[in-house]
This record gives structure tokens, sequence and C-alpha cells, in this order.
């Protein structure tokens, strides 16, 4: 238990300069890099955070979250589906939707893209909610009407009201001529923009028109599209009839996910290593400085100092370093973080490119930041464990020898 006397010698200890100063060096400067090391962490893992939130909030409000199909990629009368999930909570809408792998040509060149077909009516679809009213009232009252990836638009020379061939190969038919895909001339009704490569392949359509496209039957669709409350909690959908399957957004984008955990996890263990370096530092500082005080170690046991106080002397001596650098460290990339366009401003840095936007994205997560604080002062306290127990187990008699 830490006594007063206890606490006034780690402290003295702790503050004080020597003849030796190597030790009192090495001390301030792993102060500053735990200091650096916590800041940077908070502050690279929260932009992180912000850039994975944000990938999800575009890429998610596009693609599907889940699709109700059967193994051939097409679904028959899939209204009858949406009974299976009117009691299930996290299934927030569902709508009859076709997916298919298109052709466009413009006046440049023609390029692969994926073909959507939504209902225009249907006012909880997120890519339709992306959309200015403009460019929704003429999706929904023009046929054959098209909307763009931004991308796909740019990179075919195409502006709203500019007219393109859609053709496909799944409602092709066979001629005296041979198989002649099917095809059709839309109307570029509007554009949108993700910030991600969903831009460079992905066009809409309306339901009805991408059926006649496709020659599908009146009732006919490629499955049930669910809008999911959590898209991260796909194995908690309701079971399927055996002839029905899930189609999921991990089946297609799921990787990309993956890569950026995986590039967040490796960034956090680099810069976690800052502050392990600057730990390993206050131990060989505090090897030193126990090495160096023996012999008053050795005046404070014969004083009646027990080993268990003589080791907590130490031991807040050596925390001091570490608390004093991960409390400075938080606190200083907590206020990075919430000013860190304006230090990016000052610093003449910009960033906001590889943002997509106008500033970078910055997520602050509680419990990320607590087990940053929890785990550097953890580490930075056994760090001090075992030069505290070297001095603990100093023998007067062996110190004091040459005094």
């Amino acid at each position: 238990m830490f006594q007063p006397l206890t606490l006034m010698l780690g402290l003295r200890y702790a503050g004080a300069r020597g003849q030796r100063s190597f030790a009192s060096f090495v001390s301030g400067f792993s102060t500053i890099g735990i200091l650096l090391g916590v800041a940077a962490l908070i502050v690279v893992s929260s932009v992180m955070n912000g850039f994975e939130q944000q990938l999800k909030d575009r890429l998610l409000s596009v693609i599907p979250h889940a699709i109700v199909t059967q193994a051939n990629g097409k679904l028959a009368e899939p209204e009858q589906y949406q009974s299976l999930f009117a009691d299930h909570k996290m299934v927030v809408a569902n709508a009859p939707f076709i997916r298919a792998e298109a052709m466009v040509q413009g006046p440049r060149h023609l390029t692969g893209v994926e073909l959507y077909g939504i209902d225009p009516s249907n006012q909880q679809d997120r890519i339709l909610q992306r959309l200015d009213s403009r460019t929704r009232e003429y999706f929904e009252y023009l046929p054959y009407g098209l909307v763009m990836g931004a991308a796909v638009a740019q990179n075919l020379g195409l502006e709203v009201g500019d007219q393109v061939r859609v053709t496909v190969t799944e409602g092709s038919r066979f001629t005296p001529l041979g198989r002649v895909p099917s095809q059709r001339l839309f109307t570029v009704v509007g554009t949108f923009s993700t910030g991600t490569d969903i831009d460079n392949q992905l066009i809409i359509s309306r339901l009805e028109d991408a059926k006649r496209l496709l020659r599908y039957a009146p009732n006919q669709a490629t499955g049930l599209r669910l809008w999911l409350d959590d898209p991260f909690a796909i194995s908690a959908l309701p079971a399927l009839p055996e002839d029905l399957i899930y189609e999921t957004w991990q089946h297609s984008r799921g990787e990309l996910f993956q890569a950026v955990a995986m590039e967040k996890r490796l960034m956090s263990l680099m810069l976690a290593l800052i502050v392990l370096v600057a730990a390993f530092n206050i131990l060989s500082a505090m090897v030193m400085v126990v090495t160096d005080k023996e012999a008053e170690i050795a005046m404070l046991q014969t004083l009646g100092l027990s080993r268990v106080r003589i080791m907590a002397v130490f031991m807040i001596q050596g925390g001091f370093s570490g608390v004093l650098g991960s409390i400075l460290g938080f606190a200083l990339g907590l206020v990075t973080c919430l000013n860190l366009d304006a230090i990016l401003n000052v610093l003449g840095l910009n960033f906001y490119g590889a943002a997509g936007g106008s500033s970078l994205p910055v997520l602050l997560l509680p419990l990320q930041l607590t087990l940053v604080l929890i785990a550097t002062l953890l580490l930075c306290v056994l760090a001090s464990l075992y030069p505290a127990w070297r001095a603990s187990r100093v023998h007067p008699a062996e110190a004091l020898r040459y005094e």
C-alpha cells in the first residue's frame, strides 16, 4: 500500500537531477517518446476510423446489403417473400431488384458496367436519396431514363440529356444471323457520386425498363433487395426456405473492408511500437537509477523501510514518467483530432484529395481511446516493475561495505 512517505520519496526521485544526469536525460526522452507515441496513435487511429466509416456510409448506401434470390439468379414473384422480413427489426426495408452486367456505348467509346434496376417510387431507397429532386423526378417519370455514376459519365463524355446504348447478353435471343444481345437506347437523366470505385462501375435504370431490356417476365426479378439497420449483422438474418439463398455485400465487397481493417491494425501496431520503445527506455533509465542509489536504498532499509515500500518508491518514480507522458499524449491527441483541419491548413498540408472531400474524416471512439490510455499506463507500470523489484533486493551490508 502506498504511504505518504513512499509517495514523497518516489516523486522526489522522479524530479531529482543528480550528478549522473544521463539517467534523467533518458527518462525525459522516454516521457517525450510516450507522449508522441500516444498522440500519434490516437490521431492516426481516429483518421483511419473516419476513412473506414466514410467508406461504409458511401459504399453501403449504394450496393445491396443483401439479396434474396435463387441459385439461377432469378426470383419469381419476389413480393411474396416480403412477409418473411415483416417482423424482423434488423431489416428496415425491402423491394424487388434487378442486377445485370451490361455494356454502355457513348460518343467516345464503350465500357462495361453493372446495371441496377430499382423501383423509383420507393422512398426508402438510399440510392434515390443521393439524387437531387429534379433528377429523381425525371428518373421516375421518363421512360428509359438512366442515372450513371459520375466517373462513368465522365469517361464516356456524356452529359444530362444525352442518349446511350445499353447492351446486355442476359436477354439475348437467337436469330437467323446468330445470337443477338438485347440492347436499347437510354437517356441520361442525371449522375451520382459516392467518392468510391462504384462511380466508375454502376448505372441505374427503372425496374420496369430493366425487365424489358433483360426480357424478364412481369412478375420476375433478380431478387428481393434488403436494407439492413446494421449491414455488418448479416449473420442475424432469418433462415430462408430451401430453394432461396442470400447474396450479401460481403460476397462482392467484403475483401475491400477486410483490407481497410488490416491496414488500420498494422498502422496501430507500428505506432504502438513507439510507445513500447519508450517504455523500454524507462526500464533502462530506472535500472541506472537503482544502481546509482544502492547506498541510499540501504540506508532507508536500515531506518526501517520495508522491501515492499522500497519497491513502491521506485515504482512511483518509474511510473511517473509513463503516467505524465500518457496523460499529456492523450490530451495532445484529442486536441489534434478536434482541430486537425486547422492544423493542416497552418502547416500548408493538404490530404483532402485522398479523403474525397473538403476535410479529413475523424471518428473518435471512446472505447478505443480508453483502451489506448489504459494499455499505455499499464505498460509503463510494468516497465518499472523489474527495476523496483531489483531495488527491493539490495542488501544493506553489501551496499554500505565501501561507504
